[in-house]
């Protein structure tokens, strides 16, 4: 049964979320009200803020009261063009704060501005940066929808480049094959409470500028996995982004499904005010914790 606090965030999302991507195209406009959002999410008592450069990227650390020798990369989504650091630090904090973490939330630059491959190579250097400080069987990755997308972006890349992996990688509904053709983005699109398909391939457009979707480099339901670490994928039954979990799920070697029902497209960001949340938020917690010395 669904909670009544998970009730009236599915609610926000259906009637006011959605009807915002759909019917707003000002990247400015939209990215304003994610920050007014953001300060309905709540914060993680005793947890420290600074804002750092990794790598030249600007960079938020999350510092949650847990902290201990382990490291936390948090790369958030909003379609490649919206969103930043600020609308995901609690989640990316309380996932740190249970497995005795501290977060990195790199501001990547926006695919409306700058357009594929600045986001990956932004991510990708922070990566390196992060490996240069620690041991990266101390490092898990955790990325949700279009920063699940430049999660495997930024492995497959330091994999081929020869670069150490992460012990473990978290996707929250990741974004895996940008070209559209599965069936989940037709099958769901008047179910999914918060992503409309319009608002899904302009910012998809925007942020590709012309590039093949279909290139593995860009979408990594293309692409070849071999080799990565082990994965837990979240993702909502109803969301057009199901099929890309399902599809990711069967092609990551290592990878395990967490599949929910009667909950939106990043639910897990109502952590801290909805047993749904906050469930999700401790499976994944524990799954890192088993990955990580």
């Amino acid at each position: 049964m669904i909670s009544q606090e998970q009730k009236a965030f599915n609610a926000f999302a259906r009637y006011v979320q959605k009807p915002m991507l759909a019917h707003i195209h000002n990247q400015r406009v939209l990215n304003g009200a994610l920050t007014l959002m953001a300060f309905a999410i709540k914060p993680l008592s005793g947890t420290r803020q600074a804002h750092i450069s990794l790598a030249g990227i600007p960079t938020r650390r999350m510092t949650p009261p847990q902290a201990a020798g382990n490291t936390l990369l948090y790369i958030h989504g909003g379609g490649f063009t919206i969103g930043a650091s600020l609308n995901y630090r609690w989640l990316a904090a309380r996932i740190a704060d249970q497995i005795g973490a501290t977060a990195y939330l790199p501001d990547y630059r926006l695919g409306d501005r700058h357009p594929y491959p600045a986001a990956p190579e932004d991510c990708l250097s922070a990566y390196r940066a992060l490996l240069d400080q620690g041991d990266p069987a101390t490092i898990v990755l955790v990325g949700d929808s279009a920063g699940g997308c430049l999660l495997l972006n930024t492995l497959t890349r330091a994999r081929d480049a020869g670069l150490p992996l992460p012990a473990a990688i978290g996707l929250f509904s990741p974004v895996t094959d940008l070209s559209g053709s599965l069936p989940s983005v037709k099958t769901f699109r008047d179910t999914d409470m918060v992503l409309p398909a319009t608002w899904i391939k302009r910012a998809v457009n925007l942020y590709l500028d012309g590039h093949d979707p279909r290139d593995p480099q860009v979408s990594p339901h293309f692409a070849d996995l071999t080799g990565l670490p082990p994965a837990l994928i979240q993702v909502a039954e109803g969301e057009i982004l199901r099929d890309d979990a399902i599809a990711l799920s069967e092609k990551l070697p290592k990878a395990q499904l967490d599949l929910w029902h009667g909950v939106p497209h990043g639910w897990q960001l109502a952590a801290g005010r909805s047993p749904e949340a906050d469930e999700a938020v401790a499976r994944m917690a524990a799954f890192l914790n088993a990955q990580l010395p």
